[in-house]
């Protein structure tokens, strides 16, 4: 440890020697000036741990020495201790205001100025040494608090993250929930029980079969958000898509370093869906090698990265789907037996649309809503002869190539009324199957198509147009009452039962109109109301 300096400044040279002499060995680094300039020079060049300053000096005196050493930055916590024969009252007052610590009278006693050097570099020890303690606390404190904004931006975050999750998974529950499925046939009605029933059974495995564009995605969405899962990830994999060097990582993931490329860790699509939905589009297309280390993740639930160590258990529910024969892949040894059935804890079957046809008018009505809604435009009508023509299609690309004619019919019929020369259909109608009742053809005059052409059949100043009523007050030419009213009675006699949806489709309505009509038969007692809520519907008063 190196010797604290003592700064000495006396214009006696006796003085100094007598003090020199005496603190020599005393373990001090001493320094000594004769006047006030040279103690300045000296201080400037080296800053003393301590200073004993004579007052009365040639020139500038003590006091006025140790008031510019106070100002000074290097040396305003430098201990001062004055030395004088100034022995009164005010002279030492005088002292302390200029900034000193102490004050030895002359004669001075060596012992005594000994004592008190070493007690003033001890106190100034103690102090710088709390200084630095309490910069080094202040420096943890500000850290600390550092820290503790950091934690609390990031809970901040995380509870936003959580808040904007859950926004959006209630957001995909209403897109993607049963209220998404239009429709009115047995075969539809009998999907929706099967999807209830589903989402109460949240670890059941689910097998979805189905043609191309019959909505298998959509079924295995309202599965996941209609369950207790829904506020926890579907993430859906097109198994087909997937290069099978890759498909290991993608499905479970990878270590940093564990192969070329894998510059970072990275979770798998299991790990991803932990806790929800994994909606495996495709399954039939999966390869041999990866359906087996598939099948050991569903029995388990075990998952090891690639070039890992360590294994993580999740929970996932697996809903796979596929427009191949699957059991037929099964007996042809291309697709595990073993896999099958642990993927089918439950299958279900999407109808094609061409056995379905009394949905086609719903789902006519529904796709001009939403895609003039999407396009900034008003609903179109819709020609009689064009919703004939859409009945006998029988849609080898089912929904959605249903939704794809008439997003093409909307955009090339520039917001006029949607015609037979509007459809884009993908095979010629001369090779279209006419086997099945189009929608505005029956032979039967009963039946609920031909009710619904005949509440389609235009007034004569819109010829051969599907009618649009709106609400009272909206502008629009309200319809007359009993026509409307007559139209649904048929419809709900033909049909056995009508809902909403229905009635939009049948009178060209909003929302809210087919909600005033349907609940004024009811209080009249024409209509029987079934059901609450979403799953409302009216039967014909008998």
């Amino acid at each position: 440890m190196s010797q604290p300096q003592v700064l000495i400044v006396d214009d006696q040279p006796d003085n100094l020697d007598v003090l020199v002499n005496y603190l020599a060995d005393k373990g001090l680094d001493l320094r000594v000036a004769l006047d006030a300039e040279q103690a300045l020079q000296l201080a400037a060049q080296s800053t003393p741990a301590l200073m004993l300053l004579d007052v009365m000096m040639p020139g500038m005196d003590g006091f006025e020495l140790c008031h510019l050493l106070k100002q000074a930055e290097a040396t305003k916590h430098v201990p001062v201790i004055f030395m004088s024969a100034l022995s009164d009252t005010h002279s030492k007052v005088k002292g302390f205001n200029a900034g000193a610590i102490d004050f030895i009278s002359k004669p001075l006693q060596r012992e005594e100025v000994l004592a008190r050097i070493l007690a003033h570099l001890t106190i100034r020890r103690q102090q710088q040494e709390l200084e630095s303690k309490n910069s080094q606390l202040a420096g943890l404190n500000l850290a600390l608090q550092q820290q503790i904004d950091r934690r609390r931006q990031a809970e901040e975050a995380l509870q936003l993250a959580d808040a904007k999750l859950s926004m959006l998974s209630r957001q995909e529950a209403k897109l993607w929930g049963i209220d998404a499925f239009i429709g009115q046939s047995r075969a539809t009605a009998q999907l929706l029980d099967e999807v209830r029933d589903l989402q109460q059974a949240p670890r059941t495995n689910v097998l979805v079969l189905g043609e191309s564009g019959t909505g298998k995605e959509l079924i295995s969405r309202a599965i996941h958000y209609g369950s207790e899962r829904s506020n926890k990830p579907f993430v859906a994999v097109n198994c087909s898509a997937i290069p099978s060097e890759l498909a290991d990582a993608e499905f479970f993931g990878h270590v940093k370093g564990a192969y070329t490329g894998a510059t970072a860790d990275r979770q798998g699509y299991f790990v991803k869906a932990d806790g929800g939905t994994l909606f495996l589009d495709e399954i039939g297309d999966m390869p041999l090698a990866l359906q087996a280390k598939l099948l050991r993740v569903l029995e388990d639930g075990i998952v090891i990265p690639i070039g890992g160590k360590t294994s993580r258990k999740v929970d996932v529910r697996v809903v796979a789907a596929t427009n191949v024969a699957l059991r037929e892949k099964v007996q042809n040894k291309q697709f595990r037996q073993d896999l099958f059935f642990r993927l089918a804890g439950y299958q279900i079957g999407l109808p094609p649309l061409r056995e379905r046809p009394s949905d086609i008018g719903p789902l006519v009505g529904h796709f001009l809503q939403l895609l003039a809604s999407q396009m900034g435009r008003d609903k179109p009508a819709i020609t009689r002869e064009a919703l004939q023509t859409l009945g006998r299609y029988h849609y080898p690309g089912n929904v959605r190539e249903l939704k794809n004619l008439l997003e093409y019919a909307l955009i090339a019929s520039r917001g006029n009324s949607i015609r037979v020369e509007h459809l884009h259909f993908l095979e010629p109608l001369s090779s279209v199957s006419r086997d099945e009742p189009a929608v505005c053809e029956n032979t039967t005059p009963s039946a609920s198509t031909e009710v619904a052409c005949d509440a389609l059949r235009s007034d004569e100043m819109h010829s051969n147009e599907m009618p649009r009523a709106g609400m009272p007050g909206d502008g629009a030419p309200p319809m007359m009452i009993d026509t409307e009213e007559d139209a649904l009675l048929r419809y709900a006699s033909a049909q056995g039962r009508i809902d909403n949806t229905a009635t939009q489709t049948l009178l060209g309505v909003d929302h809210g109109r087919a909600s005033y009509l349907l609940k004024k038969l009811h209080r009249e007692g024409r209509l029987v109301k079934q059901g609450e809520r979403r799953w409302t519907y009216y039967t014909a008063d008998e």
